[in-house]
């Protein structure tokens, strides 16, 4: 099975997860009337939601190279992920408002029932399995929609924490832990979401995805280059661009150069499986920045 077919199957099975956990949450809310437990609700229902930008996503990036998008649509995996983002941001707002609420209008939560803990408590256990599931296949296909949707489900598992602190301190009439729970939760939805922004900046804004030195090194050992420089690279996790200079003999035929960079391309791939595209100027002079002694940067293209 391909790497997209099995995230989606992750995505689909998550979804229906996310949606029953996030259905129970809110019955369990409207039987304590807990504000902390109906923001632990709404951040699982945006955890469904997440699973449907994903799938989204996923259905727009998988489709071929066009003329508008000739290095292909993989970079909407980036803009799914920061979707993702903005809805957590959205569900913080929601919280904080029925929070302040709270603090305008108390309200005395029921005594607490021994189901609704158990129950709970039973939700965190879903809910780990669901982020520890998501985070190894995205860890093991470098699936950045796969690992957003992990951070936000982790901190939905925290979140469900808080709200069971909330449920117990209400045994001791500590009513006002449940708005300092959600409060709390408003924190950890922010930070899963400025972790999102932050790993899909890096793709968006075109950050270096692998390190040049030992690509050069790399390089430099295939027979017939003399120089490898200008190690460049970008894109996601999953779908890297390389390009690089490399220089070789002016006495080669043009065949020989054809195969040398073949050569190339196939020892990166080979040594990066994440990469998907190298491009190659080759030149026949050494740079100035190579020679001894040479203090300035620049090439001499052959």
């Amino acid at each position: 099975m391909d790497a997209s077919r099995i995230v989606k199957r992750i995505f689909w099975v998550t979804l229906a997860l996310n949606l029953a956990v996030a259905a129970a949450k809110f019955v369990f809310a409207a039987w304590t009337h807990s504000l902390s437990i109906f923001s632990d609700g709404l951040h699982s229902l945006m955890d469904g939601s997440s699973n449907v930008i994903a799938l989204v996503a996923l259905r727009i990036a998988e489709q071929p190279p066009d003329e508008d998008h000739p290095y292909g649509h993989r970079k909407f995996e980036t803009l799914g992920a920061m979707g993702i983002s903005a809805l957590l941001c959205l569900a913080a707002w929601e919280i904080l408002t029925g929070a302040w609420q709270r603090i305008v209008h108390p309200v005395k939560l029921p005594e607490v029932n021994a189901w609704v803990l158990a129950g709970m408590v039973g939700l965190i256990g879903v809910n780990i399995m669901v982020a520890l599931y998501e985070r190894h296949w995205g860890r093991k296909l470098q699936n950045p929609l796969l690992l957003a949707d992990a951070e936000h489900t982790k901190s939905d598992v925290l979140a469900t924490a808080l709200a069971l602190v909330a449920m117990f301190a209400a045994f001791f009439e500590w009513y006002w832990m449940d708005t300092v729970s959600a409060v709390a939760i408003v924190g950890l939805i922010l930070w899963a979401a400025y972790g999102i922004v932050r790993d899909s900046a890096m793709t968006l804004s075109d950050a270096r995805r692998l390190d040049p030195l030992p690509i050069r090194h790399l390089v430099e050992e295939i027979e017939g280059v003399r120089n490898c420089h200008m190690v460049r690279s970008h894109g996601t996790p999953t779908n890297v661009h390389v390009d690089l200079h490399i220089v070789v003999s002016p006495k080669l035929s043009s065949q020989r150069t054809f195969e040398i960079e073949n050569a190339v391309i196939a020892r990166i791939k080979q040594a990066y499986p994440q990469v998907a595209e190298v491009t190659i100027r080759h030149q026949t002079r050494m740079p100035a920045c190579e020679k001894p002694g040479a203090t300035a940067q620049g090439a001499s293209g052959g």
